[in-house]
Order: structure tokens, then sequence, then C-alpha cells
């Protein structure tokens, strides 16, 4: 292959790469995956399609959960503490509610995706998400005693940076977090679980 030939290999496969990377990062801010990087001051600065919230800088939470009781009051998962599981008292819960830290462009006047685990009936209400086929599933009232399900699986990258000259790759520092929050109940032989991805999106994991 003479010299006009290789270099003319070289740029197709340039631009081939730079189409893929193009894609490629479409492809997971559409997936709701986050790219954090720390600014001189030492705050995240965090690249997504969505609008997110400042309240995502403090807890890099995609969304945080809220337990409403029978008479009406309410515990935040990132409050004036911060709580966990065990600080739900599950005999007093009426609702558990997911509320996402950003925002989506919605006629509605609640801009935030809103899910709501009714925990007495077991049914689930959504507000600026769920496909029409996962809610049909999800509206058939199941009674009697539950055992909350509430939990996230959490990914953490590192991104690497390609040095040519020493042929090495090397961390740059940037994060790639990917959080999806799981929420249900278990009554005798019977298991409901949801996953709220990070782009707004639900699935079933067991029903």
């Amino acid at each position: 292959m003479n010299k006009n030939d290789q270099i003319a290999e070289y740029l197709k496969t340039k631009q081939r790469a730079e189409k893929e990377l193009e894609d490629s990062i479409s492809g997971l801010y559409e997936m709701g995956v986050r790219f954090v990087s720390l600014a001189e001051d030492g705050t995240p600065e965090i690249s997504a399609l969505q609008d997110l919230l400042p309240r995502y800088e403090y807890t890099l939470e995609d969304f945080e959960w809220k337990a409403i009781y029978d008479d009406g009051t309410e515990i935040d998962q990132n409050g004036d503490i911060e709580r966990h599981f065990g600080d739900i008292d599950q005999s007093k819960l009426a609702k558990l509610v997911y509320i996402s830290n950003f925002i989506i462009d919605t006629s509605n006047q609640e801009k935030r995706l809103v899910i709501t685990l009714n925990f007495k009936d077991g049914t689930f209400d959504f507000l600026n998400c769920g496909a029409m086929d996962i809610r049909g599933k999800l509206v058939y009232p199941i009674f009697g005693d539950k055992k909350l399900i509430l939990f996230k699986r959490k990914r953490e990258t590192f991104t690497a940076n390609v040095n040519i000259e020493k042929k090495e790759f090397s961390p740059t520092g940037d994060k790639i977090l990917y959080n999806r929050y799981y929420l249900g109940y278990e009554t005798g032989d019977r298991k409901l679980i949801i996953c709220i991805c990070p782009n707004g999106e639900i699935e079933i994991e067991n029903i």
C-alpha cells in the first residue's frame, strides 16, 4: 500500500471511530448514564441529556425515596439527616414514593418523575413515566401482610485516557455512574419488584 492509500485508510478509520464514539456517548446518555468530573472548586460537573436539579449534585442520586405514613407524616431519604431502609416503620407505611432529581419536558405541572407504591393494596402509580403495558400489570390490588423491598444497584466506572506516546491507558478521573432503583414487596410466596432506570424507564423484575 502506498503512502497516500495508507493515509486515506487511517483517515477513514479515524472518521469511523469518531462516529462510533459519538453514537456510544449518545446511547449512554439516553440510558441515563452520568459522566461526572470534578471542577476546580471540587463540585461535580455532570453531563446528561436530562435537566438535572441542583439536588443531584448534592446526592448524586437520580431518584430519592420518601416514606408516607398512615397519619400523613413523612420521612425523606435525604432530609435533615440521611435515612436508610431500616428507618422505615413498615407497620405504619401508607406509601413509598420515588421522586426524580431531574425534570423532563412535559405539559404537566409536575415536571419530575414520580413512582408511588401504595403499600396497603400493593398497586403502583406513575407520573410522567411508565409505559402503558407496564402500568397495566401493576394496577391489580394485592392485600395482606407485606414486606417492603427497597434497594439500589450502583455502578461506577472510571474512564480511561489513551497516551499514544507511552502506549498506555490511564484513568482520567472522570466517573461514569449508572444507578438503578428497586421498589416492591413480598407477600407469602409472591414477590413483585420494579426497576427504575436513571432515564425513567420502568421494568418489572419479578411478578
